[in-house]
């Protein structure tokens, strides 16, 4: 059999983070990765826990038990179509390295990591377990979590024009584009610094340049 033939058989493998310690992240994850999974004809999902590099024997065998548990449990709530086959995989040590590690081990396709806070990109993944797997793994990482609250929007307010700078302005062929009020320091100097109107092309003077204009 041919290559192209094995590949045309081979299932989409993806790897599922969870961290049994932060149920709201694990949640997120398990639910978008398994609405992935429903979308896709064959595939396999390899749901991996990470411990700390000093943990007993004892303690990742429970752990491997309370994993199956949830997943089992998890899957029976969102009642839908799973993934053809599911892995379970407990490892100790760094958990961007292991699940970086596990992707390639079994020829992943696709990572899923939860993320308990809504995503913002100025920071959010800053020293993230997310941000580290996407360092040193090179395949696509999708991050699950709330969705972020929508900002209120805002409504751009333009004034009318001032009828006392339209009179300055005609009054002055535009060598004075401000009145009295909106020539003060606190409008102008926070807003609009300089103006000046001539005409076209702009003669040279030497007139000093002032925050309301010319003079």
């Amino acid at each position: 059999m041919s290559n192209q033939e094995n590949a045309g058989d081979r299932p989409f493998v993806m790897v599922l983070a969870l961290d049994l310690a932060d149920q709201d992240s694990s949640g997120y994850a398990f639910d978008q990765a398994m609405r992935i999974a429903s979308r896709i004809d064959r595939n396999d999902v390899h749901v991996l826990y990470v411990m700390a590099e000093d943990a007993t024997p004892e303690r990742v065998r429970e752990s491997a038990e309370l994993l199956q548990l949830y997943v089992a449990e998890k899957a029976a709530a969102l009642a839908m179509r799973g993934p053809q086959r599911a892995g379970i995989h407990v490892r100790c040590g760094d958990s961007a390295k292991e699940i970086a590690q596990l992707s390639a081990d079994i020829g992943a396709d696709m990572i899923v990591v939860g993320a308990g806070k809504a995503a913002h990109l100025s920071g959010l993944w800053l020293g993230s377990t997310a941000e580290r797997v996407m360092a040193v793994s090179p395949l696509p990482v999708f991050v699950a979590g709330p969705r972020p609250k929508p900002r209120p929007s805002h409504v751009i307010v333009i004034e009318p024009p001032c009828p006392d700078c339209v009179q300055q302005r005609l009054a002055t062929q535009g060598r004075v584009w401000w009145c009295e009020r909106h020539s003060e320091n606190h409008h102008l100097r926070r807003h609009h610094i300089y103006s000046y109107q001539s005409d076209f092309p702009f003669a040279q003077h030497d007139s000093a340049i002032l925050p309301t204009g010319t003079g």
